[in-house]
């Protein structure tokens, strides 16, 4: 009989997070609320009348990068990932945002991000309410597939359900990224099995092997850093657009601040905004010459990747309150080996 393999991944215990903010003017009100607990009726049989449909983003999964460019144009910007493909970012600071995930061996799409309204993502629609879609497709808790070989059994908690549940697309696999709060869809992943089999983001049990993650030099981790500081800027300020709030803009020296929290927190192993080496928030940016009014910072650990970091972030009521805050003007983010930092701030005008 075949050894079985059982690990949990479960991303309500390896993900950390934590917000603080700051105000050299006022300090606004700690008093958080709590979000509504909606009953969400889902359906957890298939929807035996569902039909994938023949046209739409997800139509490009598979296509070759000359596919892709000759489709879509140039990118505006190409970044490596930790997971065998490079992301074709276009549309930023728009509501057309897209990230084409092209493997580096066969150069055809594996995976695809798209998180803006106008992007044709049918039969789902970014902004529609959750029961609304899940009467159109089926959504199970528990989710299976077998990867060369080796089967796989997903099984989704109730945070999953509520913010990432994921369903067979055809051939493909779609995971649904919803903002818990307002019970709104935030943007869809399309992945094929190799990707979700070597991100497996959820708690499972397998029977076999998992394929590896790539292990990356440290050029290369620095690479996949900048990227993903790249994304979560672009997602953060995609996401202000949607709620109507102010666009920010890049400050490089709260990048510099970030980045060191984040390379500090991943060397000496600790998850804090306060730091015995470097201080606290006011600190760390004082110490890149940033003199603000206001400043807040979120903070998170181990989330696979920008996407999955910048939901997070979201459906915190804590984070949110930074990422959607309109007193800000100005955002440094950085990264450093699935540590996260966000450093947003208003600075001081002479």
């Amino acid at each position: 009989m075949r050894k079985t393999n059982v690990i949990i991944f479960a991303i309500a215990v390896i993900v950390f997070a934590g917000t603080f903010l700051i105000s050299l003017v006022s300090l606004p009100s700690d008093s958080t609320t709590s979000p509504s607990n909606k009953n969400r009726q889902m359906s957890l049989t298939a929807n035996k009348d569902f039909k994938v449909p023949e046209s739409g983003i997800h139509t490009l999964m598979g296509k070759t990068e000359k596919q892709i460019v000759r489709t879509l144009g140039k990118p505006e910007r190409v970044d490596p990932s930790k997971f065998g493909y490079r992301w074709f970012v276009y549309g930023r600071a728009s509501e057309n945002y897209l990230q084409i995930g092209i493997d580096n061996s066969t150069n055809r799409v594996t995976t695809i991000y798209a998180l803006g309204k106008k992007l044709k993502t049918n039969p789902f629609t970014i902004g529609d309410e959750s029961q609304k879609i899940y009467e159109k497709v089926p959504i199970a808790d528990e989710v299976s597939l077998t990867y060369k070989g080796t089967k796989i059994d997903f099984e989704l908690n109730e945070e999953d359900m509520m913010v990432r549940p994921l369903m067979k697309f055809g051939k493909i696999w779609v995971q649904l990224n919803f903002d818990h709060l307002s019970d709104r869809l935030i943007g869809v992943r399309y992945m094929n099995t190799d990707v979700l089999a070597v991100q497996h983001p959820y708690s499972m049990t397998y029977q076999g092997n998992l394929p590896e993650t790539p292990t990356l030099t440290e050029d290369q981790w620095a690479a996949v850093n900048q990227g993903e500081d790249q994304e979560i800027f672009d997602v953060s300020n995609v996401l202000r657009m949607r709620f109507k709030k102010k666009i920010l803009q890049w400050n490089e020296a709260a990048y510099q601040a970030a980045y060191k929290h984040s390379k500090e927190m991943k060397t000496k192993n600790y998850f804090s905004h306060g730091s015995k080496w470097s201080g606290d928030l006011k600190a760390r940016l004082e110490r890149e010459n940033i003199n603000f009014q206001t400043a807040g910072e979120n903070i998170a650990a181990k989330y696979p990747d920008a996407i999955a970091v910048s939901l997070g972030w979201l459906n915190s009521i804590d984070h949110r309150k930074n990422l959607l805050n309109n007193d800000f003007t100005e955002l440094g983010v950085g990264s450093y080996k699935n540590y996260y930092t966000q450093d947003f701030v208003r600075p001081l005008i002479p």
